[in-house]
């Protein structure tokens, strides 16, 4: 009868830590283009294991990503991840005004990623991690930084 209640409370101590995030890190960090100093400021960072999925927006003015598994700021189990960018996209604000009537409204260009197809899938981005701790993680990517509106 003891081995049941040790085991019982053994499953209640491991439900309560995987509900609570216990031995969960944080992962922050940025993601760059090929020149190594411009930031990209859009998308979201995933990492998967194939059972989950742990995201981290990336922040638009700072460049910083911080993942959750469930809600933010409860970190990432331990373990090896694949990593992929997604919603890493540009929509072409255009310059032109257009009327009609009495209202106006600026042209909308196409939505275009910043980043290459490939950092989309999780098996051809070539991007792991392997997480036991609280760390940075900073990825470089191939692609170089998108032109500016103004060249």
């Amino acid at each position: 009868m003891t081995k049941c209640k040790s085991l019982f409370l053994a499953f209640c101590l491991l439900a309560i830590c995987v509900a609570t995030g216990c031995g969960k890190a944080k992962v922050t960090g940025r993601v760059y283009f090929s020149d190594g100093t411009t930031p990209l400021t859009v998308g979201v960072v995933n990492f998967t294991d194939d059972k989950i999925i742990c995201k981290g927006e990336i922040n638009s003015e700072t460049g910083i990503f911080e993942m959750r598994t469930f809600k933010p700021g409860d970190g990432v189990p331990p373990g090896t991840y694949k990593v992929y960018i997604t919603e890493a996209t540009n929509f072409g604000m255009g310059k032109d005004v257009k009327s009609v009537g009495d209202a106006s409204y600026q042209v909308v260009g196409a939505a275009t990623s910043l980043i290459s197809p490939k950092y989309n899938i999780p098996e051809q981005s070539g991007l792991t991690i392997t997480v036991n701790k609280s760390m940075k993680y900073d990825i470089t990517l191939d692609d170089p930084p998108p032109k500016s509106a103004e060249e």
